[in-house]
């Protein structure tokens, strides 16, 4: 690839068709990004020519039909779990591995996990997977007075996408809302569609992920109450162990658990 700009960044929208979109301007353009970062980040942007991408769904496609040319529809999927990790240096990571994709004859380069970039982005990957697994486990609904059951998160990743079918399957006749409290919006499910959306305003308190009390169901403090006695009741305290309890339940996921209280001290 000739190098023209070496010193470009470039921004755009921060979803994953942008990033795509990028990728096109910058294979038809042959242009070598230094950098590529969602607008409005809070990422100190390196010196040099800035050129912002706006999204083409048609050219964002065009780059995914050539990762499936080059390698097979898993691929993509694998692009886009890491892609949700939202860590500064993944979008560099992405540009690197499709960079190397295209450049080598379709079924080899994907697979070779002695390239520095394909083991880190299938890490990166399983990273992201991990966190979806366990808050699966780790969601607790919450029952509003609009009869729709809302659950805040405060994921490491962008997940709450990739949660949404679990909980599709697993809740397919309630109304249920997942509500990233870090990244300010939600997935909704209506009993029928998924639809993402953001709420006006704090409609949970971002310290314990409580609903705000004006929008509470009447008896949620009442459920809230029993989740505590519940885990009082099957605790020993004679045999417990913090160690073993950290290792299964990460504290970074304790934040909105309404069992927590004061017995979930460390030690």
């Amino acid at each position: 690839m000739k190098v023209l700009t070496p010193e470009c960044v470039f921004t755009y929208d921060g979803s994953l068709d942008g990033f795509f979109t990028v990728v096109f301007h910058a294979f038809h353009d042959r242009t070598e990004p230094s950098a590529i970062i969602p607008r409005g980040a809070n990422t100190q942007i390196p010196l040099g020519s800035i050129i912002d991408v706006d999204t083409s769904v048609s050219k964002a496609t065009r780059v995914r039909k050539g990762v499936v040319d080059r390698s097979d529809n898993r691929n993509v999927r694998l692009l886009h779990v890491a892609f949700l990790t939202g860590m500064p240096e993944t979008n560099m990571l992405l540009w690197r591995y499709l960079k190397k994709l295209f450049q080598h004859p379709p079924g080899y380069f994907f697979r070779n996990m002695l390239d520095e970039d394909v083991y880190a982005l299938v890490q990166t990957a399983r990273r992201v997977r991990k966190e979806v697994h366990r808050f699966q486990g780790f969601v607790r609904f919450q029952k509003t007075k609009d009869q729709i059951y809302a659950a805040a998160i405060d994921p490491d990743n962008d997940v709450v996408k990739l949660l949404a079918p679990h909980f599709r399957a697993r809740f397919p006749d309630r109304k249920w809302l997942i509500y990233d409290t870090r990244r300010k919006y939600g997935i909704y499910f209506d009993a029928e569609k998924l639809s993402q959306v953001e709420l006006k305003g704090e409609a949970f308190d971002l310290t314990t992920g409580h609903i705000q009390q004006n929008a509470r169901a009447m008896d949620e403090d009442y459920y809230r109450t029993l989740w505590q006695h519940y885990y009082e009741a099957i605790n020993i305290m004679e045999r417990k162990n913090h160690r073993q309890m950290r290792a299964s339940m990460p504290k970074r996921y304790w934040k909105y658990l309404p069992e927590k209280g004061a017995n979930w001290q460390t030690g």
